[in-house]
């Protein structure tokens, strides 16, 4: 709360506790800090990361919680130490990505463990008092029509959205059905490879339905970590399934990752092996992004409906979430990427999808 003394007064004044304070304030309590008769006091307190370090208290408010500093939340976590209540209220308009989130995930987690109710939410033309009227629900339906549908998703649906607007709409995050998994079962899969020696080396795979109008994330996983000087034949093994026996993949390629590739095949030559319908290419994903938004164009323009299991595939799914648009991009359309926390399953995926592992020549990517 930025304004103490302004809350203070719309708290105690719509609420029994205006009878309750001592005599002497009870005409006068426009303050930060207000004593009860029967002992006790309420303040309301502009939290900081400074402040945060020292107050105790029964009960913390995050308001607007996405927009919350890491650092200072983190600082305010001992706020409640020494309470018996230590009741801790999480506010905010729902946007992706943000601590709201991360924290909405933990109480859905432990809402189903406890039993209790954790969660609250209503979406705004279930709340009948502001759409009562004729007028006010024509208001809400003009927003419907003027805003972005992530926006408005966002702001009056209590849906967790990006700022920048999500890449992927058409993606189901559920358990797959038997139908589903029968119309892959006989389809090939297609991987992707992105190459980190930090955050790990990561294989993503996918199984197209026959009608080219699905695609199915089957597999993840992070297969090695480390320089390619470093990996042996143990790294390759785990990747010669994926390019064998009908199956496709597409290895990162270009720059830092030439390497990986060089190393790839010298594991080829040394293994000799005359293995049936070896599929594998590389891909390099350029500074402009072209081969990665012609994966994300095809997919876009011909409407294909994403499925990934988030409980199967969780790195996959969150990162694929959370695709976003980079609004300060001139020119052409390009990701939003964060340099600190690349998302490597997404790469995967997209190489996964990318046309090297399509032999569909009917189907045509217009530019942008």
């Amino acid at each position: 709360m930025t304004q103490p003394k302004k809350y203070m007064r719309r708290i105690i004044d719509k609420s029994f506790l205006k009878y309750c304070i001592k005599a002497p304030l009870r005409e006068n309590y426009a303050k930060e800090s207000v004593e009860f008769e029967g002992g006790g006091t309420l303040q309301i307190l502009n939290l900081t990361e400074a402040k945060g370090r020292s107050p105790r208290c029964d009960v913390v408010l995050y308001d607007e919680e996405s927009e919350v500093e890491e650092d200072a939340y983190m600082a305010a976590e001992s706020i409640l130490d020494g309470s018996n209540i230590g009741l801790t209220i999480h506010a905010s308009t729902p946007v992706k990505a943000s601590k709201f989130e991360e924290n909405h995930t933990l109480l859905s987690t432990r809402q189903v463990l406890t039993g209790h109710e954790l969660i609250f939410s209503r979406e705004y033309d279930e709340i009948s008092f502001l759409v009562d009227t004729p007028a006010k629900r024509a208001k809400y339906e003009v927003k419907k029509k003027v805003w972005p549908a992530w926006y408005f998703r966002q702001e009056l649906q209590c849906k967790f959205e990006l700022r920048s607007g999500a890449v992927f709409h058409n993606v189901i995050y559920d358990p797959y059905p038997e139908s589903l998994e029968k119309l892959i079962y006989s389809q090939p899969y297609c991987s992707g490879v992105d190459w980190n020696p930090a955050a790990g080396h990561v294989r993503s795979s996918i199984k197209w339905t026959p009608d080219i109008q699905n695609i199915v994330v089957v597999g993840e996983d992070m297969f090695s970590v480390g320089y390619a000087r470093e990996m042996k034949m143990k790294e390759f093994s785990v990747l010669r399934k994926w390019f064998t026996k009908g199956n496709r993949i597409v290895l990162e390629d270009g720059g830092i990752n030439i390497p990986y590739i060089d190393w790839f095949l010298e594991m080829l030559e040394q293994t000799r092996l005359n293995w049936p319908e070896q599929r594998w290419t590389t891909e390099e994903w350029d500074n402009q992004d072209i081969a990665k938004m012609a994966a994300i164009t095809f997919i876009m323009q011909y409407g294909i409906t994403i499925y990934v299991d988030k409980e199967r595939f969780p790195e996959t799914a969150k990162q694929i979430s959370e695709c976003a648009w980079d609004k300060d991009a001139l020119g052409n359309p390009k990701l939003k990427k964060d340099p600190a926390n690349s998302p490597h399953y997404t790469d995967a995926f997209l190489h996964a999808a990318s046309e090297k592992n399509r032999d569909i020549e009917e189907y045509e990517v217009v530019d942008w």
